[in-house]
């Protein structure tokens, strides 16, 4: 009898560790938001490149396209592509990003939020774009990053992203 009781304690265990770890991603998202939001608001992150007259932080294990300008920088970290849009026309109070976004009725937003502070505006997005893959967007002002990534990966790469985003200083 003990033998028994102590594989229905395992499997009961197992059962318990594996939907501990299935987080929902709606969970994922909203955890990827508030990580976005901590990056705006630390904004602690020094220039590490200079594209042009752009000069930003580079998160290690990120790598620089060669293919890179200042208007278009492309990032790569294994196997995972980032496009960094930057729009020097554009103030860092800039909503348009945002609006336009909102705009595209094609786009299912799993979540979203905006931060402001200080006079600049930001905002993080979740879209869901079927099977396990997820588009990020993370941008301030006249600068937006987007990525395709896995559900696993939101926080993560929203961190990093905004971390990106909020580092850009202009020359001009």
């Amino acid at each position: 009898m003990s033998r028994e009781w102590k594989w229905i304690i395992l499997v009961m265990l197992s059962v318990l560790v594996l939907a501990g770890c299935g987080k929902t991603l709606d969970d994922r998202a909203v955890a990827g938001i508030r990580a976005a939001q901590t990056a705006f608001q630390s904004n602690d992150k020094n220039v590490t490149e200079e594209i042009e007259d752009v000069k930003l932080y580079k998160p290690a294990g990120f790598s620089l396209s060669e293919n890179s300008d200042a208007q278009n920088i492309i990032f790569t970290k294994q196997d995972e592509t980032y496009i960094l849009f930057n729009n020097p026309n554009e103030k860092k109070d800039s909503k348009l990003f945002y609006e336009l976004l909102l705009a595209d009725q094609e786009k299912e937003i799993v979540e979203q939020a905006t931060f402001e502070e200080e006079g600049v505006f930001g905002f993080a997005a979740v879209i869901a774009t079927g099977n396990d893959r997820v588009e990020l967007i993370a941008s301030v002002g006249g600068a937006k990053m987007t990525t395709m990534t896995k559900q696993k990966n939101i926080e993560e790469d929203l961190t990093r992203m905004m971390e990106i985003v909020r580092s850009i200083k202009r020359d001009s």
